[in-house]
């Protein structure tokens, strides 16, 4: 059909329109342009120069990241733009808490990709919960004496500190087999190490859950009785535990070994704000050794305990490091 005289004047103009439409979706570069002269007059022209600049601007800020930008530009396209800018924003947010550790987060609003962002979130939870019970696990066995399972010395020391840093008392009890050596030397080191772990479970098991104990080096072992107040305390305790051990069966390549033990008890007493805590409780565990060694020397399986802050006379060690048979 042919167009009329209007309709055929009005083609260039929409065709130009077109065009302008085209070079604006399409343009390189992100500074505005002016709208042309000729389509100035056009009715809506500016409006829909004001929308397609927005629409650009909007998808660059988008392109390059930019969530903040904003647009009073309307529309189901500028629409569509803003909730995926209000979702990449969220996500963000998202993110930033799973950057914190908040490892729980997931998304459900974009489709593919929060399924694949949330089998991410799944999979980093997974891992730093397993990271953290090998690193636990780790730090456990650094703690403990590899073959008794008890605290090593470093870590009773640590722990015996920190209590005595919050302001209770303590005992100390410093055990050592009787005889030790001939264990080894008679029935061969399996033996001895069988005998090492029976013996720690034996004074383990007679222990409060507070309390502390460690294997110290080779056959001797330290005990920290947390918030006892006099060496009266630990002696008790000790009496119990010198008996438990001489009830203690150890079987061993046929043989039911039977071992005795001497026990040298030292009181801490509450500790001053002034006081060295680290030295105070050396000093502490020097006197128990030194209890031990008078025990050593009263005939061993005893137990001997300082009156108030004097230990027993003892003739002096001669290996404070080693142990006395």
């Amino acid at each position: 059909m042919p167009l009329s005289e209007e309709e055929g004047a009005g083609a260039p103009l929409a065709a130009e329109v077109v065009r302008f439409v085209q070079e604006t979706l399409n343009l390189g570069t992100a500074v505005d342009t002016c709208l042309p002269e000729e389509l100035r007059g056009v009715e809506g022209m500016q409006q829909l120069h004001a929308t397609l600049w927005g629409i650009r601007r909007l998808a660059w800020a988008l392109s390059r990241g930019e969530l903040r930008f904003s647009t009073d530009q309307r529309g189901f396209v500028v629409g569509a733009l803003k909730a995926l800018q209000a979702d990449l924003r969220h996500l963000t947010w998202q993110a930033q808490r799973i950057a914190d550790g908040e490892y729980g987060h997931r998304v459900h609003f974009l489709g593919d990709f929060s399924t694949a962002f949330n089998r991410m979130a799944e999979q980093l939870e997974k891992n730093v919960r397993e990271l953290r019970e090998r690193s636990s696990r780790y730090k456990e066995l650094s703690c403990r004496d590899a073959l008794t399972g008890l605290l090593n010395r470093r870590a009773f020391m640590e722990l015996a500190t920190r209590m005595l840093e919050e302001g209770r008392p303590g005992v100390c009890i410093m055990v050592d087999i009787d005889f030790f050596k001939k264990i080894n030397d008679t029935y061969g080191h399996s033996c001895g190490d069988a005998t090492l772990r029976a013996f720690a479970r034996r004074l383990r098991d007679g222990l409060r859950p507070g309390d502390l104990c460690c294997r110290y080096g080779g056959e001797e072992f330290l005990i920290f009785l947390a918030g006892a107040t006099s060496p009266d305390v630990g002696r008790s305790v000790a009496e119990r535990q010198r008996r438990a051990v001489e009830q203690l069966q150890i079987p061993c390549d046929g043989h039911d070994l039977r071992v005795t033990a001497s026990f040298g008890v030292s009181g801490i007493g509450e500790p001053a704000e002034d006081n060295d805590i680290g030295r105070l409780l050396e000093d502490a565990v020097r006197r128990a050794d030194v209890c031990l060694y008078a025990a050593k020397s009263a005939g061993r399986n005893c137990v001997e305990a300082e009156t108030g802050s004097e230990p027993p006379q003892a003739a002096p060690r001669p290996d404070a490091a080693g142990t006395a048979e």
